[in-house]
């Protein structure tokens, strides 16, 4: 089901930056001997900080200096270009309309860990200023229902600490007060739920009332607001139907309802009724909330586990708490074999017999089958890291020159160059000794992605050949565009304007939106290659590299996949 937001129905408020008139530092026509004040008398053990004179002259004659201006809280973010974040004129005075569509036209459903990391770092980032325009919402507030729409939490409330604007705004209070109860936050979200029922007329705020008293035990209360709810011409008949049977007490299995709305579901989950096992359910937080249902059957539940962490609803601790329920494995299934036909039960088997495994030979084995059980998108987010976290154990010795490559390919795919290298040496040495089965032949253009290894190193002929042979010349050649890209996208030059005027300079955070809303759900794993090659050359060309590598190295592990 579709969980698009509301369209808000009323903005909000406009926080006015503080301002300040110039201060002049002009001197005066003569000069005057400084004026020295006494020093402090020093208690014992502390520093001695000289004054400084009056009148010397550190602010050179005639400067106007303009007082330093709080920054307006509606551009205000928690990263900048030294903590993960971008420049801070990352919209270079774009017009502010076209800014607001790029950021509301980031798309739900990404599952891509590299495109929500792009996004979350671009949503976050504390901007100078947006070009000229009419404002129509809060540009935080904007930007925070578009970090929930791709599951980032922590993200849109780390926001709300530094714009508390944003709960003003309708689409964005809704997303958030959503995501809030759906991720296992009820009582917050249910504590900010009679606020915004004051503040917004929309009919959808009364049955998030409803919703809170039925899970606050309230449910005296319930006909009363359906009936504020039906003044307000609300026409869900579904969802009355549900809270009169919650006000009756029914317990029954709920009937009839194979795609509910995210208020239709909040109202099934805390009224205790079993929930139908072939309900459609999407979007990050209802996904989360399903995978935690104790009562749904344990293949579905880890179904919806890994759909939420592909979105970035769960965490990696979400999910391991979630396989708590996994019952103990039989080794013996735990094969190679059946890593080439995964499931997710498979997958949570092995990860719960990898972590619990002492013997380092044995935690070798188990850590292959995750691999070869994982997608590349699977391994470059927290299912990933948490597989890393086990093969942090391994030695960097010729007994696990085995696994190497895989190693290797995990620590790059987290993007952890450096811990990358030894083990792409240590899988080199195996390749150069002949004792390599074709794995390096899937490692080394990732390696060479991240600048670790160099393309010319190694016959092109032979690659294609442990690739696969002619059957592989496809996937062979997708790789080396991607590459070519990557390593000469930033020097290749900009087409010239219609008229044959120089192209200006391009505006970071327009660049790469548009990347991320080009390969939208398809991600870059199932972008053509040729597609991606111009995306990775306008991310480079627009000074952005190290998004073009994360993104351009999830899109070559998608084409080298390891046993494929």
């Amino acid at each position: 089901m579709a969980l698009a937001l509301l369209a808000p129905g009323a903005l909000a408020q406009d926080i006015p930056a503080p301002t300040g008139a110039p201060i002049s530092l002009l001197p005066s026509p003569q000069p005057l001997e400084p004026t020295i004040e006494p020093a402090p008398v020093q208690a014992a053990g502390e520093d001695v900080v000289a004054p400084v004179p009056a009148g010397d002259a550190r602010i050179p004659r005639g400067v106007m200096v303009e007082e330093l201006k709080a920054q307006d809280p509606e551009l205000a973010g928690t990263l900048g270009p030294d903590n993960g974040g971008l420049p801070p004129d990352l919209w270079r005075e774009l017009p502010r309309a076209d800014v607001e569509a790029l950021v509301a036209g980031i798309p739900a459903g990404l599952t891509s860990p590299a495109l929500r990391h792009a996004a979350s770092s671009l949503l976050l980032t504390s901007a100078d200023g947006l070009g000229s325009g009419e404002k129509t919402r809060d540009f935080a507030a904007l930007r925070a229902e578009a970090l929930l729409r791709i599951g980032d939490a922590d993200g849109a409330d780390s926001l709300r600490n530094v714009a508390p604007a944003v709960l003003s705004d309708e689409g964005a209070a809704l997303a958030w007060l959503e995501m809030q109860f759906f991720a296992g936050n009820r009582q917050a979200a249910c504590d900010q739920a009679p606020g915004l029922l004051s503040r917004f007329q929309h009919p959808v705020w009364q049955k998030w009332h409803i919703i809170c008293q039925v899970a606050n035990g309230q449910t005296d209360a319930v006909y009363l607001t359906l009936d504020l709810m039906r003044e307000q011409g609300d026409k869900d008949d579904l969802f009355a139907r549900l809270a009169e049977g919650v006000v009756a007490g029914t317990k029954t299995p709920v009937r009839g309802v194979l795609e509910p709305t995210p208020t239709q579901l909040a109202l099934i989950l805390v009224s205790g009724r079993p929930f139908p096992p072939e309900t459609k359910v999407s979007g990050p937080g209802p996904l989360t909330a399903l995978a935690r249902l104790t009562s749904l059957p344990l293949p579905q539940r880890l179904a919806a586990a890994e759909r939420a962490l592909a979105l970035g609803g769960l965490n990696g601790a979400g999910l391991l708490s979630i396989h708590e329920s996994v019952p103990e494995p039989d080794a013996k299934l735990l094969t190679l074999a059946a890593a080439k036909k995964p499931t997710p039960l498979l997958r949570a088997q092995v990860l719960k017999a990898l972590r619990a495994e002492p013997t380092p030979a044995a935690k070798a084995g188990l850590f292959k089958v995750a691999m070869l059980a994982s997608s590349a998108e699977q391994q470059a987010g927290a299912y990933g890291a948490l597989l890393l976290e086990e093969a942090r154990q391994f030695r960097l010795t010729v007994g696990f020159a085995s696994i190497a490559p895989l190693v290797a390919r995990l620590h790059l795919l987290q993007g952890e160059k450096t811990a990358a290298l030894p083990w792409v040496n240590l899988a080199r040495d195996d390749f150069n000794a002949g004792k390599d089965e074709g794995a390096f032949a899937r490692l080394w253009p990732l390696a060479a992605a991240y600048d670790l290894v160099r393309e010319t190193d190694f016959d092109r002929a032979r690659w294609i050949k442990d690739l696969g042979g002619e059957a592989a010349r496809d996937t062979a050649d997708g790789v080396l565009i991607l590459l070519s890209a990557l390593h000469g996208g930033k020097d290749a030059p900009l087409p010239p304007l219609a008229d044959g005027s120089a192209p200006p300079g391009q505006v970071k955070g327009a660049v790469l939106l548009d990347a991320i809303n080009a390969m939208g759900k398809d991600g870059p794993v199932g972008t053509p290659a040729l597609d991606m090659a111009e995306i990775l050359t306008n991310l480079s060309r627009a000074g952005l590299p190290d998004q073009a590598r994360r993104i351009g190295a999830e899109a070559i592990a998608g084409l080298l996949r390891p046993g494929a």
